[in-house]
């Protein structure tokens, strides 16, 4: 109080005469920690992207449990092209080349040099810019500058809801249908089924917001740090003439896909070409670089695909065995194999809902730090649900995991604790916390409850959807600092910033 004349008793003593505490504060404002670090860069609060309102729209099979397993044979990690040039395909929780670390060394110097901020999910991204750079860290500080801004005002008046695209989802235009033999998503694209209505109104933005929840949902979802981080593209063009082909759609595909969504697409199909459009296409091709090529696919044959998957998982029309599809959401992925060309029957005894057991930030994964040992570069960020989910696939738990009750996992050494065995409630500030279990929900939070009922249902979660922050609700909060240094993993508290040992 400023004025301490009329408190009594203990209450007085706990202020001076200048009105300030004598006893050390415990909290912080929120601006205390705005300056944490995560993969060597400074960041600030992400934007949530994604949030499925209705636990009945996520497919069982979203992540087969072969994911979590599976070892990348070489050419999956890094394509190899005949004229020696060479593109990494799998970035986070892998081990860099000498080269690689130089360059991100040198990018990181360009943004402290810069003063840049940067979500903790474009950090993640930030060897994929040097990719795309051709390791110019100039260039690849652009381009990290532009998708930062490009997700601050796309998703700026709030996430993408699965609720919000339900109509648009039934015309099948944008989905996912199935895995290659790498575990790797295919989502297909059919232009044809655009309606003409969308294009008299000029809403192709509707069909990029489908796009871009795919993409978010792919992101979260569907992939596994080191081992599954590429989808394919399968492009329908269903014989579509010249004049018909919906190039402005195209050309936004292209848009988000390639700057947005850098080294994401493994392989881009073009299938059911019309012979003009093929002839002029494969003059064009002709023109592209060996790495363009090697995405790039226009089959003339649609059984070439069996090369690359299983027909269980392609329709009959895209030359696997499954019938036609009528309902396209929730996305209609099935179990295993995964073999090319395999005809059979699918597992009967595949595990479900394998995606509850991996957080968000052990979705956007880390980059390799060579200070830290080989099970920290490639341990995973896993929920309270994950001992359950990997007893039934068959697959060890780690030491480190989570009580059932959601206090935090269980340490079985005397190890720093990385934010990769902490639930997302109780992660670092960099590491896609929300501080739940500690601090009243951020705004945002908050606002998001108001969608849907409080439904605990043990996975650590307060309501009853996904709100992935990939960041903590930090502003306008005030943060407990003796809980997060005793409670939390060695964070190595600093006048200005938190820097957190997780490098996540």
């Amino acid at each position: 109080p400023a004025n301490t004349s009329t408190a009594t008793g203990a209450a007085s003593s706990k202020f001076d005469a200048q009105g300030r505490r004598r006893q050390v504060s415990h909290t912080a404002p929120a601006s205390y920690f705005q300056a944490a670090e995560c993969n060597g860069f400074k960041t600030i609060r992400e934007v949530p992207s994604l949030v499925i309102m209705s636990e009945a729209n996520m497919a069982e099979y979203t992540l087969p449990s072969e994911t979590l397993s599976f070892e990348p044979p070489p050419e999956a990690v890094i394509a190899i092209f005949k004229n020696g040039d060479q593109e990494r395909k799998i970035y986070t929780n892998t081990k860099l080349d000498e080269n690689e670390y130089q360059y991100l060394a040198k990018l990181r110097e360009e943004a402290k040099a810069s003063e840049s901020e940067f979500y903790p999910s474009v950090t993640c991204m930030a060897t994929r810019f040097l990719s795309r750079a051709r390791n110019d860290p100039k260039k690849a500080l652009k381009l990290m500058k532009d998708t930062q801004n490009w997700r601050a005002q796309y998703f700026q008046d709030g996430p993408i809801t699965d609720t919000s695209l339900l109509e648009d989802l039934k015309h099948g235009i944008v989905y996912f249908t199935g895995r290659d033999f790498c575990l790797r998503p295919a989502i297909v694209i059919r232009a044809a089924r655009i309606p003409q209505q969308w294009y008299k109104e000029k809403r192709i933005d509707k069909f990029i917001r489908m796009l871009i929840f795919c993409m978010e949902y792919f992101l979260r979802y569907m992939v596994v740090p080191g081992r599954v981080e590429n989808l394919s593209v399968i492009a329908d063009l269903g014989s579509l003439g010249i004049s018909q082909v919906p190039l402005t759609a195209l050309g936004e595909v292209y848009k988000v896909l390639g700057h947005h969504y850098i080294g994401r697409v493994f392989k881009f199909y073009v299938v059911h070409v019309s012979m003009t459009l093929s002839t002029i296409a494969g003059m064009a091709k002709s023109w592209l670089t060996d790495r363009q090529k090697q995405k790039l696919n226009i089959l003339d044959d649609i059984n070439e695909l069996h090369k690359e998957f299983a027909l269980t998982q392609l329709e009959t029309d895209l030359g696997g065995s499954r019938p036609k599809l009528d309902k396209f959401f929730p996305f209609p992925l099935r179990p295993g194999p995964y073999t090319p060309g395999y005809n059979g029957d699918i597992l009967a005894n595949a595990v479900p809902n394998v995606h509850e057991a991996i957080t968000h930030g052990g979705a956007c994964g880390r980059l390799w730090d060579p200070k830290l040992s080989l099970e920290e570069n490639t341990r995973l960020e896993y929920t309270p649900k994950a001992a359950a989910i990997l007893e039934r696939c068959g697959l060890p738990v780690p030491e480190a995991i989570f009580n059932l009750d959601g206090d935090g996992p269980v340490p079985t050494s005397s190890a720093s604790r990385s934010a990769e065995s902490l639930p997302v409630e109780q992660s670092c500030t960099a590491c896609s916390a929300t501080w739940e279990q500690q601090l009243p929900l951020g705004p945002q939070k908050a606002a998001s409850q108001e969608m849907t009922p409080s439904t605990d249902d043990g996975d650590g979660y307060r309501d009853n959807m996904h709100m992935d922050d990939c960041g903590s609700p930090l502003d306008d909060l005030d943060l407990r600092t003796d809980e997060v240094i005793r409670g939390h993993h060695n964070h190595e508290l600093q006048s200005t910033s938190v820097t957190c040992c997780c490098s996540l």
